[in-house]
């Protein structure tokens, strides 16, 4: 039986910024993402006809779950039916802006391409990625990279800085949808579109760098999580940031040992999920 055994990380947004709201419901967008050593695993096997799938949260195995919407689009586009099993292993916080689903999914696609013999090109790859999710191209890139549009249009930043961090969540969940639908209503003019550049890395300071649009929803609805940045802050973060549509923040060290120092204090107050961690390439 044929296997594959990938890892699937987690991904940080450094800048996001929300340029407009398109037609369809979907929001166009300008955000710098990095991939980080915390990883779900996700093992891929060819088999006996159908789909399944189990995880060691088996909460998450439903017919909804992410790696199975991969894998109905992979075969439909292959022209095959299905025929593959897939086993689970979380390790990234769910509904935590941190791309969890999103990169399974990407495993999935790239496992099952692979068990294959590349039979689908890289360009119809990230046509899949992108009809399921605005994150999923991004992780089929495997770098830093800076992505616009919903997501699906990326651009690697290979040579950019790989960031020592700590990850904080507050052991609850948030809604992308929801999150996005308070900023359309927060946003005064929310079809009026906005035109970013890619940051220059030379140009642009961490603090300059550290922008999401979503936190402002986030924060004014959970203060939790400005007490965490400020606790970021205090443990000598240079700086820190919500990612994605949030809820967990990071903070920025200058350097593993000091993130790692600053992650086991936190650990200790026993009040949220801490991890430190460092960004990666493929």
């Amino acid at each position: 039986m044929k296997q594959l055994t990938l890892s699937a990380p987690a991904k940080v947004n450094l800048f996001l910024r929300v340029l407009g709201r398109r037609p369809d419901g979907y929001h166009d967008l300008a955000t710098l993402m990095q991939p980080l050593d915390l990883a779900d695993t996700l093992t891929a096997r060819l088999g006996s006809p159908g789909l399944s799938l189990t995880c060691d949260r088996s909460e998450l195995a439903g017919p909804d779950n992410l790696v199975l919407a991969a894998a109905r689009a992979y075969y439909a586009a292959l022209g095959r039916e299905p025929a593959a099993s897939f086993e689970l292993t979380k390790r990234i916080p769910v509904a935590a802006g941190l791309g969890g689903g999103s990169s399974d999914a990407a495993a999935a696609l790239m496992a099952l391409n692979a068990l294959h013999d590349g039979a689908l090109e890289p360009r119809r790859m990230v046509e899949l990625a992108a009809g399921l999710g605005a994150d999923v191209p991004f992780f089929l890139a495997g770098c830093t990279a800076w992505c616009t549009g919903i997501g699906e249009r990326v651009e690697p930043w290979p040579d950019f800085p790989l960031l020592d961090m700590v990850l904080v969540n507050p052991r609850f969940a948030l809604s992308t949808a929801h999150v996005y639908q308070q900023f359309d209503f927060y946003w005064t003019n929310p079809h009026q579109p906005i035109r970013i550049k890619r940051p220059s890395r030379n140009a642009t300071s961490l603090a300059q760098l550290l922008v999401n649009d979503l936190e402002k929803v986030s924060l004014e609805e959970h203060p939790t999580l400005g007490q965490i940045k400020q606790t970021l802050r205090k443990t000598g973060a240079r700086g820190c940031l919500m990612s994605g549509s949030g809820p967990t923040v990071f903070g920025v060290f200058a350097d593993a040992a000091q993130a790692e120092q600053a992650a086991r204090n936190l650990r200790a107050q026993g009040r949220w999920w801490v991890r430190s961690c460092r960004g990666v390439r493929a």
